[in-house]
């Protein structure tokens, strides 16, 4: 109590002693101090944000910032770039003394794989010093199979979008991907366009890396090489490019290469879009790379020297170079007697042909050449088309569009309803149109005929060009008969003559002498045994299929 008392008394006297003046200039320097305190704040804050914007220009293009030394600063960086990303988890941890930071996808990552494979190591790890790099960690922390260090904060970014881990650690300005994709994806199933009695049941799914397991498991063959690539500046869609390294053309993988990075989009949804970047004639009605969903028909297409694109997210794959007889072919040429193979093939080019051209047959022949038939066909044709108050050319395009929405129509509806829909439009098309007048008998036929012959297709694609190839036929046919079907005809064969599928013809070499061994398997096919060389069409390297 006696001290505290002198201490007053000091301060007392202290106060008495000092002039006024100086308690004034001592209160002007007070007020100086707090505002010198106030600008350094802002100074401070200034730096903070000068720091933020060195960081983005520092940071390499297309990626959003670099990672840090300081875990705070990572978290809260990643944070503002998964703003409002509520199914991105942030899990916090300590290892050894240090911070941790464990970043998934709810509902992608495989959440199991990461308790016991990574947060458990670490939480039961003990020395500082095997968290000194990201490799140390990897080597012998982790027991995770699928663990590479991130190069930078976009490929962090996207691995976790992808259905990866990302981990980071205080003290270390680098992350580390962790394998564990584990999301909802369709089973392997049968081929839904190209079915076959006896070849195999499995087909391409919406996931790549299952696409290329079923292309791996085919083939135990260094050769066949797999290069994934990204496509889209927003969707970032993985796109796998597979060839046989010593059997491709050369310089056909760098074509390939070169055409899909001049691809700019921001999205690549399904395969589709990325043929029509790379094919040479976007405005052609004909397909110019080859569409498959079966593995076996991808690994042979490999083996004659071709390369494949499959597109995650697709259950198809794109085999190029394309050419029409391999448009034609189909597996189950493969799985039957060459003999009958042969003979199917050779239906297939005649459908092909009546695909394209009966309709417009039926126009000139009833409209300008009738002498072209035998009497009493003529005759009765005239007796049927008397009952229909159209031209030929209108009876013709009547059933063409009636065709055409009963085609849609079967595609778009419900799958439970498509018979009824099925015997309705039957029931439409082949009865009541004829009793009601509009068309007679003989062109429901012919129109049957044509629908048929362009479901003999194998490729889809094909079938679709056929399709879209009548209506210029006919309309040549009502304007000059028989001669305008020869002039569309010609026109046809020129513009397939000048298609160009990657470098190579269209037309398979059906009119080089020199490629008369590709005959084997075209028209017809010749037992396998016989088959002792590659298509020369596709440009091998190693023509024999012999092996070593």
């Amino acid at each position: 109590m006696g001290r505290r008392r002198r201490r007053v008394g000091d301060i007392l006297r202290l106060s008495a002693s000092i002039a006024p003046a100086a308690l004034t200039a001592a209160a002007g320097r007070l007020q100086g101090l707090k505002r010198l305190l106030a600008g350094s704040q802002e100074i401070v804050d200034g730096l903070a944000d000068i720091a933020d914007r060195l960081r983005k220009v520092a940071a390499p293009q297309g990626e959003p910032f670099i990672f840090t030394t300081a875990l705070a600063e990572n978290e809260r960086l990643l944070r503002q770039t998964f703003q409002d990303c509520d199914d991105v988890k942030f899990r916090k941890f300590t290892t050894a003394g240090k911070s941790g930071l464990l970043v998934y996808l709810d509902g992608m990552a495989d959440v199991d794989l990461l308790e016991k494979q990574v947060l458990e190591p670490l939480l039961k790890l003990k020395e500082p010093g095997q968290l000194a790099d990201m490799e140390t960690i990897a080597g012998r922390v982790l027991t995770a199979a699928a663990v590479t260090v991130a190069g930078g904060a976009g490929p962090g970014v996207e691995s976790v979008l992808t259905g990866n881990a990302l981990l980071l650690v205080d003290g270390l300005a680098a992350g580390m991907v962790v394998g564990a994709v584990k999301h909802v994806k369709r089973g392997i199933q049968e081929p839904k366009t190209e079915a076959v009695a006896r070849g195999p049941h499995d087909a391409f799914t919406e996931t790549l890396n299952d696409n290329i397991v079923l292309i791996r498991r085919r083939a135990r063959d260094a050769n066949i090489k797999v290069r994934i690539f990204q496509l889209g500046e927003r969707s970032k869609t993985a796109v796998a490019l597979v060839y046989a390294a010593d059997l491709v053309k050369p310089g056909l993988v760098a074509e390939v290469e070169r055409r899909l990075s001049r691809i700019r989009t921001d999205q690549v949804l399904f395969a589709a879009q990325v043929e029509e970047f790379i094919i040479d004639h976007p405005w052609s009605p004909f397909p110019q790379t080859f569409v498959t969903e079966r593995p076996d028909s991808m690994l042979a297409s490999l083996y004659e020297g071709r390369v494949g694109l499959l597109v995650d997210n697709t259950p198809h794959a794109i085999v190029m170079p394309c050419t029409l007889p391999s448009l034609l072919q189909s597996a189950e040429d493969f799985t039957v007697q060459p003999a009958v193979a042969s003979l199917i093939r050779l239906t297939r080019y005649i459908a092909a042909v009546l695909g394209i051209f009966l309709p417009g047959m039926y126009v000139a022949i009833v409209s300008y050449n009738p002498g072209m038939l035998p009497t009493s066909l003529a005759i009765s044709i005239a007796e049927l088309r008397a009952r229909t108050p159209y031209p030929a050319f209108m009876e013709v395009i009547i059933m063409e569009v009636i065709l055409e929405l009963f085609q849609e129509a079967v595609l778009r509806i419900p799958q439970k309803i498509a018979p009824a829909a099925s015997i309705v439009g039957g029931f439409v098309i082949g009865t009541t149109i004829v009793q009601a007048g509009l068309v007679n008998a003989l062109l429901v036929v012919a129109t049957a005929g044509t629908a048929i012959a362009s479901y003999t297709m194998p490729s889809y694609n094909l079938g679709l060009a056929l399709r879209w190839l009548r209506i210029p036929t006919i309309v040549a046919a009502a304007v000059l008969g028989v001669y305008g079907l020869v002039l569309a005809y010609l026109a046809i064969v020129i513009h397939l003559c000048s298609l160009r599928s990657f470098g190579e013809s269209f037309l398979g070499g059906v009119f080089d002498v020199t490629a008369a061994e590709d005959m084997q398997d075209k028209l017809v096919r010749v037992p396998v045994p016989r088959m002792g060389s590659r298509p020369k069409a596709f440009g091998p390297q190693d023509r024999s299929r012999v092996g070593d």
